[in-house]
């Protein structure tokens, strides 16, 4: 039976407990002993689970460990060992009763499995943004990037004219046995107009590559794959993916996310976001599920492998259970698309290693275009079969350090568009299982998007006035910067672009003793004009500034506060030295004093 773990227990760890193996675990997993650490008794202190098993001569325990209250999952792990003991990834304690599952099961050495690291990722029409980066130094970092991931299995999407040149650049200098080979997957009568989408890259042997697979609603721009096989002399099947952005997913639910945050009038409601799957999504998943793969793997049980860009939000990040996590805004969308896949069988492997979708958000749109108010998820690593087992998975969104310093980071922060997915699964059968160190997901990525206002009160907008050096007459007069209508926005002369910096000065009326200013960014999902580095500064006659601090927020509309206290002033500017676009845009100015 499981056992429910009373707060204080939990937190404290004073026992050694033992539940029954989930029901949904190998059939050989036998319960566990096991004991939870955790630093605190309060909700949110870390916590692991450290299990024992029965140490067995060249076997290897494989434990699997689930964190709950009552349907609610928030942690999840499985770690193979060959001492019998294992411990958990932190996680922080959830509040309330909680449940924990740990079972064990003992594996021959040699019959763990194959292991295996998928990585998913659209690359931006073949890694030239767009085609705005012309050097070719950008494809050329990409490729270093993939090499250091190193992955297994490649499932790319907007290959557009690199696929070799990443074959090639994959395989340069490898050793034979650590070859890739690749497949197009796109066939020409599919991209006449577009480009080669679909390409798949692997060290796995290529058995087949599955034939084009066309009807109304999907062709091989959006499905492809191929039968690989595995050293144990076994197979798997792997699809590289793309659905359809009509139906804007990530817009809709950032706008209703920041309309509930701020009590602003909804202009969408629930039923109306959910439909933006059925313009097209909907209708491909059926194809892709119900014919395309059917047609390809018919009876056969061996384990799918599917990645890509299906340019929808999962139904797991939006339930009840995360509501209020960052971002969230009291939000609940059940979203149908993806949940089709989970119906099929599918694990979305990154939710399945990161449960708690407040803590791990999986952000992959967009590293480029801006993270908005809301986590947006779009791209997965999928994974069906009874002997798949899911180690760790990641979100990258940044260069490697070692590409920080190229002239590239600035404008381009990652390679593409999107960031990638990656995970590391194991394929039970032969082999000694994990041989690397396991991908995991840096916690925390969820920041509260909407913090408590600065200290101190409030200076009225009634009693605050804007100048800036360049401005959109009408649409963006420095005034809707001090208006308090958290929906007008200050913006930068446009279309012509200014050359930056930019300045926008708030006069306070009288010479005030600050306490903190907060920098609003637009709330819109345009998020052009987004201040990402420049210089507060401070003045008492509005002629000569000095500097107070210097800033560098991220592409989010999160709201960044800067803290002034000791400092008075008449007048407070920013000075904009870069800003997405080129363009300076802002929603609110919002200064606060001291209050005596």
């Amino acid at each position: 039976m499981r056992r429910l773990i009373p707060p204080m227990v939990a937190a404290l760890a004073l026992a050694t407990l033992t539940t029954t193996a989930p029901a949904s675990a190998d059939p050989s997993a036998k319960p566990a002993p096991y004991r939870l650490d955790c630093e605190a008794p309060e909700p949110g202190s870390p916590c692991t689970v450290v299990a024992t098993g029965k140490r067995r001569p060249h076997h290897v325990e494989e434990f699997v460990t689930t964190v709950r209250t009552g349907e609610q999952v928030w942690a999840r792990d499985t770690v193979y060992t060959r001492d019998g003991r294992a411990r958990s990834r932190s996680f922080p304690r959830p509040a309330g009763e909680v449940t924990v599952d740990v079972s064990v099961t003992s594996l021959p050495e040699k019959r763990v499995g194959t292991p295996l690291r998928l990585m998913a990722w659209n690359l931006f029409v073949g890694g030239t943004i767009n085609r705005q980066e012309t050097t070719g130094d950008n494809l050329k970092q990409m490729i270093e990037y993939l090499n250091e991931v190193d992955p297994d299995v490649l499932f790319v999407v907007e290959a557009y004219g690199s696929g070799q040149k990443i074959l090639d650049g994959l395989n340069a200098g490898r050793a034979e046995g650590d070859r890739f080979s690749a497949a197009q997957l796109t066939q020409p009568e599919d991209y006449s107009v577009n480009g080669d989408n679909l390409w798949l890259y692997t060290k796995l042997k290529i058995e087949k590559v599955y034939p084009r697979y066309a009807d109304e609603e999907i062709s091989s721009f959006n499905l492809g794959g191929a039968r690989l096989g595995l050293p144990d002399g076994k197979h798997v099947h792997a699809f590289s993916m793309w659905t359809w952005h009509d139906g804007y997913a990530f817009g809709d639910t950032h706008d209703a996310a920041v309309q509930n945050t701020h009590g602003l009038r909804r202009t969408k409601t629930t039923e109306q976001i959910l439909d933006g799957d059925h313009l097209r999504r909907v209708g491909m998943g059926k194809a892709i599920l119900e014919k395309a793969l059917p047609s390809f793997i018919g009876d056969d049980d061996a384990p799918v492998l599917m990645g890509g860009d299906l340019n929808a939000q999962s139904y797991l990040d939006w339930t009840e259970q995360f509501a209020n996590a960052p971002g969230h805004g009291g939000v609940v969308l059940p979203w149908p698309y993806t949940k089709m896949y989970s119906d099929a069988g599918f694990i979305d492997t990154f939710r399945h290693a990161n449960p708690d979708a407040g803590l791990y958000p999986g952000r992959t749109w967009s590293p480029l275009s801006g993270f908005g108010a809301v986590p947006a998820r779009i791209d997965y690593v999928f994974a069906r079969g009874k002997d798949v087992r899911v180690l760790g998975s990641r979100a990258d969104v940044s260069r490697l350090p070692r590409h920080r310093d190229s002239w590239l980071d600035q404008p381009y922060p990652f390679y593409s568009d999107h960031s990638s997915v990656i995970t590391d699964v194991v394929i039970r059968g032969k082999g000694t299982g994990p041989d690397r160190p396991i991908v995991s997901e840096e916690p925390g990525k969820g920041r509260d998007i909407w913090p408590a206002p600065p200290p101190g009160r409030r200076i009225p907008p009634a009693e605050l006035s804007a100048t800036a050096s360049t401005f959109k007459p009408g649409a963006g007069d420095p005034g809707r910067a001090v208006d308090g209508n958290l929906v007008t926005d200050y913006h930068s002369y446009y279309p012509e672009v200014v050359p930056q910096p930019h300045h926008i000065t708030v006069d306070l009326g009288r010479v005030r003793e600050l306490s903190a200013v907060r920098f609003q960014p637009k709330l819109r999902v345009n998020m052009n004009g987004t201040v990402l580095k420049g210089m507060v500064q401070v003045s008492d006659d509005g002629t000569t500034f000095r500097d107070v601090k210097r800033v560098e927020w991220p592409r989010m509309t999160a709201p960044n506060d800067v803290g002034l206290t000791g400092v008075s002033a008449r007048y407070v500017r920013l000075r904009a030295d870069y800003g997405m676009g080129g363009a300076t845009a802002l929603a609110e100015i919002i200064p606060y004093e001291i209050e005596r």
